[in-house]
Formats: C-alpha cells, structure tokens, sequence
C-alpha cells in the first residue's frame, strides 16, 4: 500500500464514508423516501380495503371445472368444486393429442434416437386403461361412449404406428389431431354444457340466499392464467347472472391471485383507487380528469393518455382494425 508522502501513513479518500451525497443528492432521496412511505401505507391499506370487501366471489380455475368461494362477511364462505364427472371424461380425452405432443414434440427435427418412445409408451398404457374401463363411469350417454371410444382408438392406432416405425413427423402427427377434430368439438361443447348447467345452478343457490341486493354488490375476482383471461368460460357463466351495467366494474380477471388473501388484496387495491380517483379527480374541471377515474377503475394504465400523445394509440388502433385481439379470432 502506497503511503502519504506528506504523513507517512495510508491516505483513504473521505467520499467513501460520505454516502448520502452532496446537497442534490441528500434533497433527491427526500422525494424517493416519501415515495418509499406512501407505497407501505399504500400496502397496507389495500389489504385492509380488500378484507371489507362483501359479498366477494373467488373463483380458481381448477383442472377439475372451477372451484367457487363466496364471502358473504368476515367469518361466513361457501365453498363449491367440480362440475361432475362427465367434464372431467370429455376434457381429459379431448387432451390426448396435447399430451402425445408434449412428449414427442421435442424431438420433431431429429426423432432417430428415440428418446420419446418409453414416455410415450407409458402414455399409451394409461389410455389403454381408459379406453378398457371409461364406459362404466355414470353419466355417459351413447354418442359419448362411442365418440370417446373413436377417438382412443384413432389416438391408439397413431400411437402403435410411429412406436413402430421409431420415427414420426409433425404432418402425421397433424393428420392423425385433425382425424378427430370434430370428436374433439363434441367434447369441447358437451363439457361447456356441464360446466353451465352445475355452475349456473350452484350460484343461482347462492343468488337466492344472500338476495339481489347484495349480488349486485358482489364483486367477483377470478384467478387464470394468461391464455384464459379473454371471455373466460367462468367469468361468461358469472356475467349472464349479472345486470349488464355491473358486468365490467364488479367482475375481474388476473393471473395474479393464486390464493384468496392475494385475490381481496387486488380487489382492495382496485376498488380503493377508485374511491381515490373520484375524490382527487374532479371530471367536471377537465374531460382528462374522466379518464383518469375512468383508468383507475379498470386495466387502463393512468398514463395511457398521456403515452398516447407520444406514441400514437397503437394499442386499440390494431384492436378495432382487426376486430378482436387475437389474430387466430379475426372473422
């Protein structure tokens, strides 16, 4: 270590002890630490929002047709799961092909060395299973059986094919898929079907027990993931029991409520900006005022506007031009 020549001992430079910085810096971290407060009070607040929130209605979008949690006040919940065992039949053989996909798709460039084949094996025992024993499960009507029937045996016979060859292609994977897409549409609507009828018939139950004036104060908070967020089946099935002015307000979809305290949390978060937005908004001074109430009550990001004016409004401009969001729904 080099030594002072004027002491004669080690010289460290004084900054580093000076952490909070000159005058600039000092008055910046003022702001920052005022920030830093409101979002921990902010926090706090939402959550408690969020627990005086009643009657709210959490739905999880199980694997098994949705599980439904009504809270009608701070210690009273009902709770319903499963929409019978018919959703359960049509969807998981619907699924067939996704499951063959998922484990062959890995290899479509180069299928040679056959990595895929004992999973895919193992698959093919437990459809076997299915196929041997599924028309004893209560019920399944005729067209069920024999429409479920064909498509095990179209799935088996690809199966036992490219096992047996040691190789496959996506072409073939995709003529097999398409051999049962109308089997699959049946499916598909015979397990929307159940789905509405149990579910429409559970919260018609809830409906009448808590009386419509506090259903049109429900709030409704359903948990999915991203590919389920536009017309939902359950946020469909909610909104037809719903007056039509409450159906974009006090219905809300998100990926981000895995349990019911994360789901009254965002709720508290939503419905205490827009109490906030109407106080310290004042629409009638400035028509920007409305939208940012308006921001504040839905998805609409508060500087959207404002981002608007710099970027133009690319976002709903591709939206109306093609009808609908998603490309695959373009009529």
């Amino acid at each position: 270590m080099a030594l002072n020549p004027a002491d004669s001992y080690p010289h460290t430079p004084e900054y580093y002890a000076e952490f909070a910085g000159n005058q600039e810096r000092q008055s910046f971290q003022f702001v920052k630490d005022i920030d830093t407060a409101m979002r921990a009070n902010y926090a706090v607040n939402i959550v408690n929002i969020g627990q005086n929130i009643y009657p709210l209605l959490y739905v999880e979008s199980t694997f098994d047709g949705g599980r439904y949690t009504l809270l009608t006040d701070a210690r009273t919940r009902y709770v319903h799961q499963n929409v019978g065992q018919i959703y359960d039949v049509t969807k998981a053989i619907s699924h067939i092909p996704l499951g063959i996909f998922s484990i062959i798709s890995g290899y479509g460039e180069y299928p040679s060395f056959g990595q895929w084949l004992q999973p895919l094996m193992a698959y093919r025992d437990q459809i076997i299973k299915v196929r041997d024993t599924k028309n004893g499960i209560s019920g399944m009507t005729l067209e069920d059986k024999i429409t479920t029937d064909a498509m095990l045996i179209e799935s088996l016979n690809f199966i036992d094919k490219i096992i047996s060859q040691s190789s496959f292609s996506y072409q073939e994977f995709a003529t097999y898929a398409r051999s049962i897409g109308d089997a699959i549409l049946y499916c598909q609507n015979r397990a929307a079907k159940n789905q509405v009828d149990v579910m429409t018939n559970v919260l018609n139950g809830w409906k009448g027990m808590i009386g419509e004036e506090a259903w049109d104060k429900m709030y409704v908070i359903i948990g999915a993931i991203w590919t389920l967020t536009q017309e939902n089946a359950h946020e469909l099935i909610i909104k037809a029991l719903m007056k039509p002015e409450l159906r974009e307000t006090h219905v809300v979809v998100s990926e981000a409520v895995p349990d019911l305290q994360s789901a009254q949390t965002l709720m508290g978060r939503i419905v205490g900006d827009r109490i906030m937005a109407e106080l310290v908004f004042d629409a009638k001074a400035n028509e920007a005022f409305a939208q940012d109430i308006y921001s504040l009550s839905t998805r609409r990001d508060l500087l959207s506007q404002a981002v608007e004016a710099v970027v133009g409004d690319v976002a709903r401009t591709t939206a109306a031009a093609n009808g609908v969001t998603c490309p695959h729904l373009r009529s």
